[in-house]
Parts: structure tokens; C-alpha cells; sequence
């Protein structure tokens, strides 16, 4: 493997066509994500963790008879289950091809209080999920690239997101490393998004959507779908030259912050 190994978009989907696993693949860029490698003719099996509904109305709406797109539920924080989704997509789909991992959890608890039982739920959700499943996958595969979600907040702080950005700013040197130690023959990237409209942020009482929108170049949020085509693009053969790289996808954001 040379880590080539992807889909294109349109292209016909056969009982040969690559496997992706998504994790964290229910809601927000993790459905995206979803959406983009099923209509590009990957076969996808993806994790939910608290809600079966949204997994069940993604299938439904996307794959209702269930042969290139299923869900299991997985808690990513219990170091057993990221073995355990590497094994299953061998056995449900004959191969693995690709790993997205969108999986994450933020606690925005004030830091002073901050219990280090909550650092390390977001350092074990955020980091070292990625890392037991990217090297399960690595080792037990023919899997030939991977991509991670990261953050800008790897790089910019903000209030009460110490846990969150320390595990955003290790996830992507992981990134970096297990890049270096797999490749050739695996390439693994990271996305760094900026602001994005998800149901999180949606819900999200005083969310600073309109000062976020006049800051950003571009003049909007990220849709989930803008991440999902960058993730398309690093697991297609069209990134064949990239690897343990963090692309920013942030409509310009960064730009604006020191």
C-alpha cells in the first residue's frame, strides 16, 4: 500500500469499493462526514455514542437497506473499544481503507475548578481514542490514510477550554508522529476547523455567532460539509503527497486572532 488507496466522487460502488471508519459519525462534522464518503461510494461504518436516533435517521436517509453504510455504538473513553470498531468493520465489511476520527468531547468547566478527573475524560475521549485506534488500525489493517479532527484551539486559547485545547494541541502532534512512524505506507492528516454550525453550537446558549461571523474572513461559519470536503480530499489519492500535516480550515479565522 502506498497510501493511494481512496474514492472519488460518482464513482460506481462494488463489493471492492474502500471502507472508512468514522468515529464520532452521529452529529456534526462526524455526519458530515458521513454524508460526503457515502455519496463519494465509500462503504462506512461509523460510531454513535448517545444518540441512536441520529445514527438511525443518517442510515435511513442515507443507506436504509444498510449495505454500505451501518452504525454501532462505541464508548471511545473504555480503552477496549478502539480495537474492537477496527475488528468489526474487518468482519462487517472485509477491509479497512481509511479512519476519520471526529469523536470529541469539551468540558467548559472554569478552571479553577476543573476536577483532574475531567481533564484527563477529555485527554482519553479526544487523544488517546485517536491514538489506540489509528495504531489498531495501522497494525491490523491495510488501511493506507487516516485523518483526525483537530481545532484551532490547538493554537489559539480561549475561556474555560484549557482541557479541550490541550487535547486538541496533542492531538495534532500525534498526528505528526504516527505519520512519521507509519508512512509509507500510511498517510495520516489532521483538520484544524475554526468556528463550525453544529447542533452543538446551535443549541449553545449566548454562542457568539454574530461576532464570529463579522471576524471571520469569509463572512460565515464552517458547515459541516466544508470539513467533510477536506476529509474527502486527504483520504483520496488526490492528497498522495500529504502526510502528518494539520490543514486549517477556518474561513480565514486564524487570521484574526493573536
Amino acid at each position: 500500500m502506498d497510501g493511494r488507496a481512496g474514492s472519488r466522487r460518482g464513482a460506481p460502488v462494488t463489493a471492492t469499493s474502500p471502507v472508512v471508519l468514522v468515529a464520532g459519525g452521529s452529529s456534526g462534522i462526524g455526519a458530515g462526514v458521513v454524508r460526503r464518503l457515502h455519496g463519494d461510494g465509500y462503504r462506512v461504518l461509523a460510531t454513535y455514542h448517545r444518540h441512536p436516533e441520529r445514527a438511525e435517521a443518517l442510515v435511513q436517509a442515507l443507506d436504509p437497506d444498510g449495505r454500505r453504510l451501518a452504525f454501532v455504538p462505541s464508548d471511545l473513553a473504555d480503552p477496549a473499544g478502539p480495537g474492537a470498531l477496527v475488528d468489526e468493520a474487518v468482519e462487517r465489511f472485509g477491509r479497512l481503507d481509511g479512519v476519520v476520527h471526529c469523536a470529541a468531547t469539551i468540558d467548559t468547566t472554569p478552571l479553577d475548578e476543573l476536577t483532574s478527573e475531567a481533564f484527563e475524560r477529555v485527554l482519553r475521549t479526544n487523544v488517546t481514542a485517536a491514538f489506540l485506534l489509528l495504531r489498531a488500525a495501522a497494525t491490523r489493517t491495510t488501511m493506507s490514510s487516516a485523518v483526525v479532527i483537530s481545532s484551532i484551539a490547538a493554537t489559539y486559547t480561549g475561556p474555560d477550554s484549557a482541557a479541550y485545547e490541550a487535547s486538541k494541541a496533542a492531538l495534532s502532534m500525534l498526528t505528526r508522529s504516527l505519520a512519521d512512524h507509519y508512512a509509507p505506507r500510511v498517510r495520516i492528516n489532521a483538520i484544524a476547523p475554526g468556528a463550525v454550525e453544529t447542533e452543538r453550537s446551535l443549541a449553545a446558549e449566548g454562542f457568539p455567532r454574530a461576532m464570529l461571523q463579522r471576524r471571520i474572513p469569509l463572512g460565515r461559519l464552517a458547515e459541516p460539509a466544508d470539513i467533510a470536503a477536506t476529509a474527502a480530499f486527504l483520504l483520496s489519492p488526490d492528497s498522495a503527497y500529504l502526510t502528518g500535516q494539520a490543514i486549517t480550515v477556518d474561513g480565514g479565522l486564524s487570521l484574526k486572532l493573536t
